[in-house]
């Protein structure tokens, strides 16, 4: 059962107490009160605050994944502006990609190589024209397509030894994507500058350029020039 408590209340505050004798808290407050002088109190403040102000905090070296990071984020942010500068006031084409026929080689490659040629500064988009792979519904369609099943995309204008390019097709023939042609290679020329030409001269003429020819003995040849059948004294010439 809890004693009986008084207050006792004095001209310094108000205190409990127990009917037992409870000290006032008051009275304990002044027993603990400092002796030092107010000056003294503040004297001894200024000497912490100037001890603080002298301690040298540790510099704490951020962590290599963080500074990789944000080197990261700042090259990404960097890059933005940079594709869309380049974008601005281009034409985009889309076209889908498909096959036809057995196709021995690479699938993931060729859309790959295919699209770097596309949109290489060298080629076509330096007409104001940029390329987009979809899914499907393209503009056009890059096919690549067993050399025996080339000519089913029009039996009266394209062979199955060449590549071709029929209504919205785009065909590279398979055999001259794997091996590219005696011309080139008599050149020395490599395969993926081969590459790099037969995708632009098909695709160019599906944007509307016909055939050139060489313009002079060792001049580069123009990327509308047969290349795959002769080079007519000209350089291979992989671009425009």
């Amino acid at each position: 059962m809890c004693k009986l408590c008084t207050i006792a209340v004095s001209a310094t505050g108000v205190g409990l107490s127990l009917s037992s004798g409870f000290t006032p808290l008051a009275d304990l407050a002044n027993t603990t009160k400092s002796t030092e002088s107010p000056f003294q109190q503040l004297g001894q403040l200024d000497t912490l605050s100037t001890t603080l102000a002298a301690v040298k905090l540790p510099t704490v070296k951020e962590p290599t994944w963080l500074t990789d990071k944000k080197a990261a984020e700042a090259a990404a942010a960097r890059q933005v502006p940079a594709a869309a500068s380049r974008l601005a006031g281009k034409r985009v084409v889309t076209y889908d990609v498909t096959t036809k026929g057995a196709i021995n080689a690479s699938l993931a490659e060729f859309k790959q190589q295919a699209s770097a040629t596309l949109n290489d500064g060298r080629g076509w988009s330096r007409m104001g024209v940029s390329f987009q792979e979809v899914a499907s519904g393209g503009q056009f369609t890059l096919v690549l397509s067993e050399a025996s099943q080339v000519p089913s995309f029009s039996p009266g204008g394209c062979g199955a030894e060449y590549s071709c390019r029929a209504g919205r097709y785009v065909i590279i023939n398979q055999d001259r994507w794997v091996g590219a042609t005696t011309s080139w290679n008599s050149a020395g020329g490599s395969l993926r500058d081969y590459r790099h030409m037969v995708v632009n001269h098909e695709t160019g003429h599906w944007l509307g350029h016909g055939h050139s020819n060489c313009t002079g003995a060792g001049q580069p040849a123009q990327v509308m020039q047969q290349q795959s059948i002769s080079l007519q004294g000209c350089t291979f010439n992989a671009c425009n």
